[in-house]
């Protein structure tokens, strides 16, 4: 009997061991986990900055269809709204500003939850 155990213990990982191999494991595994969470947040904030990017460029090149006339009539007032885009919200503002009586800038600016983006261009009366 003496005999067996002594070559079970030989053989087999004693409960000491396997703590101590889980504890290792999961001290190493820990600051990948972290190193995780702060990829998916940096990917979320990305992914916002792009989505707000192309809002607003596909909003000013709507606005450069319209004619130097058709917009010196939407300068009375400020555009604002909240633009829902994939899982995002965004609120959007436009402003219009006469630099001369044939040249008008317009700025598009997009607000996300963690950033904000402006683009502007110019229209000139040709």
């Amino acid at each position: 009997m003496i005999k067996y155990l002594q070559e079970s213990n030989e053989k087999g990982s004693t409960l000491i061991e396997i703590i101590v191999a889980v504890t290792l494991l999961s001290l190493m595994t820990i600051p990948f986990c972290g190193l995780f969470s702060q990829s998916v947040k940096s990917n979320r904030r990305t992914e916002e900055m792009m989505l707000a990017t192309a809002l607003a460029q596909d909003t000013i090149e709507e606005l450069k269809s319209f004619s130097f006339e058709e917009l010196l009539k939407k300068l009375t007032y400020q555009q604002k709204d909240i633009v829902k885009l994939d899982n995002y919200s965004f609120a959007r503002s436009i402003k219009y500003l006469v630099k001369n009586e044939n040249l008008l800038m317009i700025t598009v600016t997009i607000k996300g939850d963690n950033q904000e983006v402006e683009v502007a261009t110019y229209r000139g009366k040709y």
